[in-house]
């Protein structure tokens, strides 16, 4: 006999969040009320079996557990183990048992995927992401040439990037130029029933439909100096985002959308040549099914379209393409999906011994829906690709190129921030312009008599708002031809925000911050002295805050751990780690329970870091002895046990230096190591697993010495990173590895007196601190930012203090932060 479970709501069936907090500006899912029915053989996690968990291979799904349960005692081949996400799965699991097995205290389970249908013989879901934001990306992937911009809406949910990509090599290649931004959310419909009486009872879809409601555009410009023959996509961009977990019945489901953009060129070649097109595309798409009809697309658009003609001097033709393919992944399995792509072709002949073209310049979009899926159980894969538009942008028949002036830059419609140096360029067809006019709002600013027909726009000389930008080519005193495009001038800002309120002053330091949405977020700081201490929170995206640490707690608090919105770790001034939850040590729980023991005992702690393989790791010193170490225990809420020790192999009997740890996903790099019997070098360890194996190397850094001290360090992805600090001859310096840490560059920035931290926003816009409070002669500015990568750093102004700066952090390129001594934070916002 089935489990049956009657579901009676008025507001909908049950939408129980498992692991996100959402935020009251998010879109919760709304299922349509139905019965739910869920299979006997289906055993939901709970919370004695998941703390039972002590390994998950996630390659396979094999499960370890060290202890008992009811479930694990009950658990028999067949059953079906359904979690939402956690520590051990990111994104949950739906697995069917394949395997038991019993020895030594362990019990070992092995499993293969299973089907949400299988586990739920009847239900039924009505998702909606609501606009996907910048907050809710999990990790971001950018390739070489791509950028994510820092600037564009206010209200968070606009993915715009500009890419520069060369396919090719030698004198063999193309260059692909452009922009393109994303303003989308996903959307996912599915009821199934059981029909109890057929023989076999059996589960029946009666409708599924997913896809994407998009606001896309993008530019497209195509530079061949040589001419080539290219074929060849490529992934530029990709972001995964939170998982959202709700219930069907007890059963929880967790959906993560994912956003993949793509570049692509396909063609022959034979000269030099540039051209350009955009287009902007508004719609809804996806895939529907019905019992009664089968499969169809869902295809609602409008489209709008832009060009400058190409300036070639032979007969080519050539396909460029770039586009978002969406995906919907249902406990980390490929889901529904939905491809977007922006495509130009260009086909020309010159006819001989002529100047004259048959030509044929098109600009489209082509889209892709389908579903390639095992949980949802259909029998079949099932995908279709349709044309939503094409628009034949130029046309001739045997016929010269015509005079003409068109924007290369910026792209109609972009954001920029006042104050910025722009650059304006402008492409021209058929006779040479004797000069060419800039206009910003009808107001000449700017007249060019030769090529390159480029102006650099200081935007600071505008307001703030919509402008119009116009280029007109001039011939013989008169405009024979002009383009006319519309840009916005966004407020992009730091501001101070008063904290003196909350008994702040110069005798208080905030040591860090760290804000998990673009509303709330967590500060610690204590006294200079280090005798007392405060957790703050904002769920106002920092414009107010309030302690929620006891008003008599005794230790500053120097860095902060976020696990999740119930649950903030600390470490303190006396190298103690603590949690909001009791506000005293972690611990971890021995057998039987109850008896907890300390996490970090005798162990003091210099840093501390989170690894994406669920792992704190710590380093310090253990019983004040003279060697360092680095420490591994299970960030498992409520039961922190300890998983191993690493001996560092260097050590330098100088009480300021201590070694510094920091991860993004599961790279992580201990530096700031010194050596008694190498004042020439400095050495770095280096995981790659989340910390559980480490490798020792020499920072290969020319000029580096024992002398220089190092203060954090900050990865945009595997490869690319970055450690900041002070050169021991007085000022500021930043180390970059583009490798993952074999080999680094040093800049020196002697306009600082140091840096003490560092937050890249991309490979090529970032912020760092100077955490210093007598900087001598260096002047007084304590917020420096780099839009190049790190080798060049400008001043923030408004950050001009004598207290030094601790910490600098972003949320998304739109929530940023800065804290240090004194009353005064600093807030980087976006505005219109």
């Amino acid at each position: 006999m089935k489990k049956l479970l009657l579901i009676f709501l008025a507001f909908g069936i049950l939408t129980l969040p498992f692991a996100c907090k959402k935020k009251t500006s998010d879109h919760d899912p709304e299922p349509e009320p139905n019965e739910v029915i869920v299979a006997d053989i289906t055993k939901v996690m709970d919370l004695e079996t998941r703390s039972a968990i002590s390994t998950i291979d996630t390659t396979n799904f094999t499960f370890t557990f060290s202890g008992e349960s009811g479930l694990i005692s009950n658990l028999k081949v067949g059953d079906i183990l359904v979690d939402s996400a956690s520590e051990f799965a990111q994104y949950g699991y739906l697995r069917k048992v394949t395997g038991i097995e019993a020895s030594k205290g362990e019990t070992k389970v092995h499993t293969q995927p299973a089907g949400l249908t299988e586990a739920v013989l009847q239900g039924s879901i009505d998702f909606k992401s609501g606009l996907l934001k910048t907050s809710q990306i999990a990790r971001m992937e950018l390739a070489d040439g791509v950028k994510l911009k820092s600037l564009k809406n206010t209200d968070f949910t606009v993915f715009d990037m500009d890419y520069d990509i060369t396919f090719g090599s030698g004198t063999d290649q193309v260059t692909v130029q452009g922009a393109t931004s994303l303003d989308m959310g996903v959307f996912f419909k599915f009821n199934w029933d059981y029909c109890i009486l057929c023989l076999p009872p059996e589960v029946t879809i009666e409708l599924f439909e997913s896809g994407v409601e998009i606001n896309q555009s993008a530019s497209i410009n195509v530079v061949s100096q040589y001419g080539a023959s290219v074929n060849q996509r490529i992934p530029v961009a990709t972001f995964y985002f939170e998982p959202w977990t709700f219930a069907i019945g007890p059963v929880p489901v967790v959906f993560v959308p994912k956003i993949q953009l793509f570049v692509g060129v396909d063609g022959l070649l034979t000269a030099e040549f540039t051209t350009g097109a955009s287009e902007s595309f508004e719609g809804r798409l996806g895939t529907r099914y019905t019992s009664a009809d089968g499969w169809s697309t869902i295809k609602e658009k409008t489209f709008t379209t832009d060009y400058y003609p190409p300036a070639l001097d032979i007969s080519m033709n050539v396909e460029t393409i770039v586009g978002p393919e969406i995906s919907l992944l249902l406990y980390g399995v490929a889901g529904p999906f939905t491809n977007v792509t922006a495509c130009s072709l260009l086909e020309a002949e010159l006819h001989t011994g002529t100047e004259n073209w048959t030509l044929d310049y098109k600009v489209g979009v082509k889209a892709e829906v389908g579903i390639r899926i095992d949980v949802l159980l259909f029998e079949d894969e099932w995908s279709t690709d349709f044309c939503l538009f094409e628009q034949n942008l130029m046309h001739l028949e045997d016929e010269p190129l015509s005079t003409g002036i068109f924007f290369e830059s910026p792209p109609d419609g972009n954001w920029i921030s006042l104050g910025s140096q722009t650059l304006l360029k402008a492409r021209v067809t058929g006779a040479t312009p004797s000069q060419v006019e800039y206009l910003v709002d009808g107001n000449i600013i700017s007249t060019i008599t030769q090529e390159p027909w480029e102006y650099t726009w200081n935007t600071a000389s505008s307001t703030y708002g919509e402008h119009t930008l116009i280029v007109n080519d001039i011939i013989g005193g008169i405009a024979v031809a002009s383009d006319t495009i519309t840009i916005s001038l966004v407020n992009a800002i730091w501001e101070v925000v008063d904290l003196s309120g909350l008994n702040q002053s110069n005798e208080t330091i905030n040591t860090d911050v760290f804000f998990v949405s673009e509303n709330e977020g967590w500060m610690t700081g204590g006294t200079g002295y280090g005798f007392w201490g405060y957790m703050l929170h904002t769920s106002d995206g920092g414009h107010q805050w309030a302690n929620i640490a006891p008003a008599d707690f005794l230790e500053r608090m120097e860095q902060i751990i976020f696990l999740n919105e119930n649950e903030i770790l600390a470490r303190t001034f006396a190298g103690r780690v603590i949690t909001s939850t009791t506000w005293n040590n972690i611990y971890w729980q021995s057998t039987p329970p109850g008896n907890g023991e300390l996490t970090f005992d005798n162990f003091w702690v210099t840093s501390i870091a989170l690894s994406n393989a669920g792992y704190l790791v710590a380093t310090g010193i253990y019983n004040h002895e003279e060697a360092y170490q680095i420490r591994l225990a299970n960030a498992t809420s409520g039961d922190f046990q300890p998983v191993k020790s690493i001996d560092i192999p260097y050590y330098y009997d100088d009480i300021p230096t201590s070694p510094l740890v920091y991860f993004r996903n599961e790279k992580g790099i201990v530096f700031n190591l010194k050596d008694q019997d190498n004042p020439l070098r400095q050495y770095i360890m280096i995981s790659e697993d989340g910390g559980l194996s480490w490798e020792n190397i020499q920072l290969n850094a020319s000029g580096i010495t024992r002398d220089d001290d190092l203060y954090d360090a900050f990865f945009i992805n595997e490869n690319d990173g970055w450690v900041v600090g002070r050169e021991s001859q007085g000022f500021a310096m930043v180390l970059k590895t583009t490798d993952g840490g074999q080999s680094w560059e040093k800049i020196n920035v002697p306009d600082a007196y140091n840096f003490g931290s560092i937050w890249m926003l991309s490979d090529e816009e970032g912020y760092a601190t100077v955490d210093a409070l007598d900087v001598g002669d260096i002047i007084n500015t304590k917020l420096y930012h780099t839009q190049d990568g790190g080798y060049t750093w400008e001043p923030v102004d408004i950050v001009n203090t004598i207290m030094a700066m601790k910490k600098v952090f972003f949320r998304g390129p739109y929530l940023g932060y800065t804290v240090g001594m004194g009353s005064d934070a600093y807030s980087f916002t976006v505005g219109k």
